[in-house]
């Protein structure tokens, strides 16, 4: 039986564009602990969260400083990532890695002459 996995915004209960739901998806497999990543290519953050720190947390750009502020303020006596400070790391859609953010961009907007190569494809 297929399953789809469906991510939602916690605050504005959006769900994230084609390629970000893939980087989603990957980074399910991620055995991290209390840690922010972005991911890209539409900017969407992840609270890794585990044990004590409750289930992951996603959140679209536009609530991104929302979520980081709710964290801090429920978990900010607890030694984890809740305090680190961007640039978080990110994660790609497979086949997207090769990529440096300019071309990536540039890519996505359609840019002519865009270089059409990524590691892996």
């Amino acid at each position: 039986m297929a399953v789809r996995v469906v991510f939602r915004c916690e605050t504005c209960n959006i769900t994230p564009d084609a390629l970000t739901q893939r980087a989603l998806e990957g980074q399910l497999r991620d055995r991290v602990f209390g840690e922010y990543r972005d991911a890209q290519p539409a900017g969407w953050l992840v609270w890794t969260a585990g044990g004590v720190l409750g289930s992951k947390r996603y959140a679209c750009p536009a609530h991104r400083d929302e979520l980081t502020a709710l964290l801090r303020r429920h978990y900010g006596t607890v030694r984890c990532g809740v305090f680190d400070e961007e640039p978080y790391a990110a994660i790609w859609p497979d086949g997207l890695n090769g990529f440096d953010e300019r071309e990536l961009a540039a890519m996505l907007r359609g840019a002519a002459g865009a270089p059409a190569r990524a590691a892996g494809v």
